[in-house]
């Protein structure tokens, strides 16, 4: 039999473009990333409720639409997944097959669909558990159950903090690895000028569901004992009667980096141990700007305390206020933490960075592969 001329790989995620959103943006990325550094691509995601199996081009990318037969809460389902997917994987013969998680299902079948091709769970969150009884009876027996099936069907499972390890995948640390998100350094990047703000804080939640997870009242109880300090919120505008809290409204990717270069500190005061990494944390550190974040899930392994930003109790609007007001009363400390998270992100969570890191992990993956292809041909 002929080798293939390239590897290739299957990716399977419950959305991708024109979806936008934190996945739909990691997946985009690596898969370009991974495109760039010799491997075929393949990309395998849900379609629209209603709309039938479609086969496309997306700027060079081989995209399969499955068909989705209903939507729970934000999760796209169909009984006959497994079936398209196998189908799919005889016709691409994939050398590996990357599911992206915690959106339940289809990744799942994926698992259960790759049978002899190696496959890797890429698991992005905590729990997706949102303290409602029926919902969490729901996510609870597909963690218990479906979730630890992928991750045994799994041969290596690539999580974004040691958290996310500890807190759902204890079973199979010894194959976990932490593997963080990027940012994407030309956009997300220090102002070229002086357009700082005066003494002006930023939080940064797309949805207004999400901003009791991510402690918005919180922050708000802070602000309002800081009257010097404006609270700009990127997100939908909900009715608060506090003076200094503005609501700017959903923003561009580019807008957001523009707020970003211009905040005196961004803050993450999240709730949630859901958080498993904080996003926004390396983007505006990447900015050179500095952060304040809560002592929660994933955000303690992505601040360093006291060097490029600070860590503080959770639902603690007292311990939040102290914090941002060290930083917005001494511009060189703020300078200081700026400048180091700056640096971190240079070394350490550029886009090119993570690419080496999974296109090394995927090349382990192939390698062990032939290893026991070829004890078996023997």
């Amino acid at each position: 039999m002929m080798n293939k001329a390239k590897k290739k790989i299957l990716f399977v995620t419950p959305y991708f473009k024109p979806h936008t959103g934190g996945l739909e943006n990691y997946i985009a990325n690596i898969e370009k990333g991974l495109r760039e550094s010799g491997w075929e691509t393949v990309v395998v995601t849900s379609g629209e409720v209603g709309k039938p199996y479609q086969e496309e081009n997306i700027e060079g990318i081989k995209v399969y639409r499955l068909p989705t037969m209903l939507k729970l809460s934000n999760t796209p389902l169909n009984p006959l997944w497994y079936f398209y997917l196998r189908k799919i994987i005889k016709k691409e013969r994939p050398d590996i097959i990357n599911g992206h998680a915690p959106v339940p299902f289809l990744s799942d079948m994926a698992a259960i669909a790759s049978k002899d091709i190696p496959f890797v769970l890429t698991y992005h969150a905590g729990t997706m558990k949102k303290g409602k009884l029926l919902p969490d009876i729901l996510i609870g027996l597909y963690e218990k159950f479906l979730l630890k099936n992928t991750a045994r069907i799994a041969v290596r499972i690539i999580c974004p903090s040691q958290f996310v390890i500890v807190s759902m995948l204890q079973d199979f640390k010894e194959k976990a690895l932490v593997i963080t998100p990027g940012v994407d350094t030309s956009l997300f990047k220090p102002a070229a000028g002086n357009i700082q703000s005066e003494k002006t804080v930023l939080f940064i939640a797309r949805f207004a569901n999400m901003y009791k997870m991510k402690g918005l009242c919180y922050l708000i109880e802070a602000v309002k004992q800081m009257p010097q300090v404006t609270l700009k919120v990127i997100g939908e505008p909900i009715s608060v009667d506090v003076k200094n809290v503005v609501f700017l409204g959903p923003k561009s990717v580019q807008e957001t980096a523009r707020e970003m270069q211009s905040c005196t500190v961004l803050v993450l005061p999240s709730l949630a141990h859901a958080e498993s990494f904080g996003m926004v944390l390396i983007e505006a550190m990447a900015c050179a700007k500095p952060v304040v974040g809560t002592r929660i899930g994933g955000i303690p392994e992505v601040i360093r305390d006291g060097i490029d930003g600070l860590v503080v109790p959770a639902e603690n609007p007292k311990e939040l206020a102290v914090a941002i007001g060290k930083i917005i009363t001494d511009s060189t400390y703020a300078e200081l933490l700026g400048k180091n998270g700056f640096e971190k992100i240079q070394a350490r969570y550029s886009w090119k960075f993570k690419i080496d890191e999974t296109n090394a992990l995927f090349e382990k993956v192939l390698e062990s592969k032939n290893c026991i292809g070829n004890k078996l041909n023997e």
